[in-house]
C-alpha cells in the first residue's frame, strides 16, 4: 500500500479552489462572446461536432442525414465548412457518420434540456444552438472543470499537504493553458477528460488502499467515459494497470492481487464496456459496423511522431507556450525519489500519451492555444507538480534556491495570463504562429503593422520608416471608374469618395497598380510599399494585400499580407501595408504589380491601392 498522510482539514486548498472558481466564472464573463452569429461562439468547429448528437437525437430526430445542419450553418456560421460528420462509403442513401464520439455529447445532456427550457421561457429559437444553449454549455462546462478541480485536490491530499496542495492549484489554473479550455473554450474535450483523469486518479488510488467491487466497475466505467470522449484515451489504462509498482516485489504483490480479486477485473472490464456502449451502438446503427474510423484521411505517425515540433515550435510548442511545464517535468526527479510507487504510472503514461498526441499528423491540432491535446494530463502530471512543490518547501532548502524558483514561477504565470489575454485578442493567432511574429509580438499590447506582417513573413523595412524618403508608384482610388467599365465598383463606401472596389469570394484578383520597374526608377534592391484601405463589416477574413514582380508573364517574386489582423476595426477604414525590397536580379522590364488576392474569403470595400517607392534617407 502506498504511504497515505493522515486526513485532516485543509482550509488553504479549498479556499484556493473557490477563489479560482470565482476568478474564472469572472474571466469568462469578460469575454461574453455568446452572439451565435459570432464565430467565437460556444458551440463552433470541434465542440459543433460532439454537440450535434444531441439536437439530431432530441429536436430534429435526425441521426442519419442531419438535414438540419445547412440551415444551422447557413443561420449560425460556427464553422468555415461541415466538417463534422461525413458520408458514410457506400450508404445507398447518403446517410452521413459523426465524425466525433459521443462522449461530451451523453455529459451534456441535462445542459442541452436546460438551454432548450431556457430557450422556450426566454423566447429564443428552441433549435439548439440559440444563445441559451450556447450560455448552458458554455457555463456548464466551468461546472465540469470545477468538479475536476475538486477531485484532484482530494487526490491530492492523499499524499501531499495543503499547502503544497493550494500551489499545485493556482499555478496548474493561471500558469498553463488550463485555463484556455477551462474557462474559455470549455466546450472543447479537454477539461472533461482532465476532470475524468482526476476521478480516475482517486478511484485507483482508493481501490488499491481498499479494493471494492464497486471501486473496480467505477474505474472501469471511468475508463470507459474517457474513450467515449477520445478514443485515444484508452493509453489511460496503464494508471490503474501499474499503480503502485515501484519495484519487482511490488509488481508481483501486484500480480497477486490481480489473480486474488478476479471478479474485479471482471467488473472493471463490464464498467469498461458500458462506458463505450453508446459509441458502439451509434456507429452500428449509422454504418452497420460496430467500429469504425470517422476521421477519414487523418491518422497517425506513430514511427515518425512531430515530437520535436510538438514540443519547442514557435506554431504550436507545448513547452513554449506553458514553460511553466518545464519546471513542472523536473518534479519527476523528487517524485522518483519519494514516491517511486507514483512516478513509475505516472512517468509512463506521460511518455505514452506525449507519444500518442504528438504522433498525430496534425500534431497543432488546428486552432487553439498551445498544445490543447496535453491539457487533460495535467492531473497526472500533478503529481510531479506537487513533489517538486514539496521538496522545495523542506525546512533547510537554500534560500537561493527558493528564491529562483520562486522568482520563475511568478515570471511565467504572469507570461502566461498576459499571452492568454493577447490570445483572446488574436494577437497571438490561434493557427499560424511562427518565431519571427512571436518575437515581434511578445510583451506588446498593441503591436504595429510591421509587427503583423510578420504573421505572413513579410520582409518589412531594415530601419524605421522615418528614415526614408515616399514616392507614390501609381495609385488605384476608383473615383473616376465606371460600373460598366469596372465590375465590383461599389457605390456604397469610399475612403475619400463615396466610390470604391468591393471583393468577394466571386472575384479572385483585384484591379491591380502596374508598372514596369525601369521607367519607374527602381532597380534590384529597393524597397517598395503597397498599401490600400480596407472597409468591412465583420472582417476583410481570407484577403490578402500582395505585391509581386512578373516577368514574361509569369511572377518571380510575391509577397502578400492579411488584411484583417487583431487592429482591424469594423465598419470603419483601416489601412494595411507591407514593405518588400525588389530581388537582387530585377530586370528593367520586369512588371511591379500591387493588387487584392481574395481566397475564398469575406466581402469587403478597397480603396487607395497604392504602390510606394521607400528610399532610404540614412546619412543625407
Amino acid at each position: 500500500m502506498l504511504p497515505r498522510l493522515p486526513a485532516t482539514r485543509a482550509p488553504y486548498s479549498l479556499l484556493a479552489l473557490l477563489l479560482l472558481f470565482v476568478l474564472m466564472v469572472q474571466a469568462r464573463l469578460w469575454a461574453p462572446y455568446w452572439d451565435t452569429h459570432n464565430v467565437r461562439a460556444v458551440l463552433t468547429w470541434d465542440a459543433l461536432g460532439y454537440y450535434l448528437y444531441l439536437p439530431a437525437k432530441f429536436i430534429y430526430h435526425d441521426l442519419s442525414h442531419l438535414s438540419f445542419s445547412a440551415d444551422i450553418m447557413r443561420e449560425y456560421g460556427p464553422s468555415a465548412s461541415f466538417y463534422q460528420a461525413a458520408q458514410v462509403p457506400n450508404a445507398p442513401d447518403g446517410q452521413l457518420v459523426m465524425k466525433y464520439t459521443a462522449g461530451l455529447a451523453l455529459l451534456w445532456v441535462p445542459l442541452f434540456w436546460l438551454g432548450h427550457w431556457a430557450a422556450a421561457w426566454l423566447h429564443y429559437p428552441q433549435d439548439g444552438f440559440s444563445a441559451p444553449y450556447q450560455v448552458a454549455i458554455g457555463l456548464g462546462g466551468m461546472l465540469y472543470a470545477l468538479l475536476g478541480l475538486a477531485l484532484l485536490r482530494r487526490f491530492l491530499l492523499r499524499y501531499f499537504s495543503d499547502v503544497v496542495v493550494t500551489l499545485v492549484l493556482v499555478t496548474l489554473v493561471l500558469g498553463s493553458n488550463y485555463l484556455q479550455y477551462a474557462v474559455y473554450d470549455s466546450a472543447m474535450a479537454h477539461q472533461y477528460l482532465f476532470t475524468g483523469y482526476a476521478l480516475l486518479l482517486l478511484l485507483t488510488a482508493r481501490w488499491h488502499e481498499r479494493p471494492t467491487w464497486p471501486g473496480a466497475f467505477g474505474i472501469g466505467l471511468t475508463l470507459g467515459l474517457l474513450v467515449l470522449i477520445r478514443p485515444s484515451e484508452m493509453i489511460a489504462a496503464v494508471l490503474p494497470l501499474l499503480w503502485g509498482v515501484g519495484s519487482l516485489a511490488a509488481a508481483r504483490a501486484k500480480l497477486a492481487l490481480l489473480r486474488a480479486r478476479w471478479p474485479d477485473i471482471l467488473l472493471l472490464s463490464l464498467g469498461g464496456l458500458l462506458g463505450v456502449l453508446p459509441q458502439l451502438v451509434y456507429w452500428h446503427h449509422a454504418t452497420g459496423h460496430w467500429l469504425f474510423y470517422s476521421y477519414g484521411d487523418q491518422h497517425f505517425s506513430f514511427l515518425h511522431p512531430h515530437t520535436r515540433q510538438f514540443l519547442f515550435s514557435f506554431r504550436k510548442g507545448w513547452l513554449v507556450y506553458s514553460p511553466l511545464l518545464l519546471l513542472v517535468l523536473a518534479g519527476f526527479w523528487p517524485l522518483w525519489r519519494r514516491h517511486r510507487a507514483l512516478a513509475i504510472p505516472a512517468l509512463v503514461f506521460f511518455m505514452l500519451n506525449l507519444w500518442v498526441a504528438s504522433a498525430w499528423d496534425i500534431w497543432w491540432y488546428g486552432g487553439s492555444f498551445g498544445q490543447r491535446s496535453m491539457v487533460q494530463s495535467y492531473a497526472v502530471l500533478a503529481l510531479p507538480w506537487a513533489a517538486g512543490m514539496a521538496w522545495l518547501l523542506v525546512p533547510g532548502r537554500r534560500w537561493a534556491v527558493q528564491a529562483a524558483a520562486i522568482a520563475a514561477t511568478v515570471l511565467l504565470v504572469n507570461l502566461n495570463l498576459f499571452q492568454h489575454w493577447q490570445y483572446q485578442v488574436a494577437i497571438i493567432n490561434s493557427e499560424g504562429m511562427s518565431q519571427s511574429y512571436y518575437r515581434a509580438v511578445f510583451n506588446k499590447t498593441m503591436p504595429a503593422q510591421t509587427d503583423y506582417n510578420q504573421l505572413d513573413e513579410a520582409p518589412g523595412l531594415p530601419h524605421s520608416e522615418r528614415y526614408y524618403q515616399r514616392r507614390s508608384l501609381g495609385k488605384l482610388d476608383f473615383e473616376q471608374a465606371t460600373a460598366a467599365t469596372l465590375p465590383g465598383l461599389s457605390a456604397e463606401q469610399g475612403f475619400y469618395s463615396r466610390q470604391s472596389y468591393r471583393t468577394d469570394g466571386s472575384r479572385l484578383y483585384s484591379p491591380s497598380v502596374e508598372l514596369p520597374i525601369g521607367p519607374a526608377g527602381l532597380h534590384g534592391g529597393d524597397y517598395v510599399r503597397a498599401s490600400c484601405q480596407v472597409f468591412s463589416d465583420y472582417g476583410a477574413w481570407n484577403n490578402k494585400l500582395v505585391m509581386s514582380l512578373d516577368r514574361d508573364g509569369k511572377s518571380i517574386s510575391w509577397t502578400g499580407v492579411r488584411l484583417q489582423n487583431p487592429s482591424s476595426l469594423n465598419r470603419s477604414w483601416n489601412l494595411v501595408y507591407l514593405d518588400a525590397p525588389l530581388p537582387a536580379a530585377a530586370r528593367p522590364t520586369d512588371v511591379l504589380k500591387v493588387y487584392i488576392l481574395n481566397e475564398n474569403g469575406s466581402g469587403c470595400f478597397i480603396d487607395e491601392l497604392e504602390a510606394t517607392a521607400m528610399t532610404p534617407t540614412l546619412g543625407q
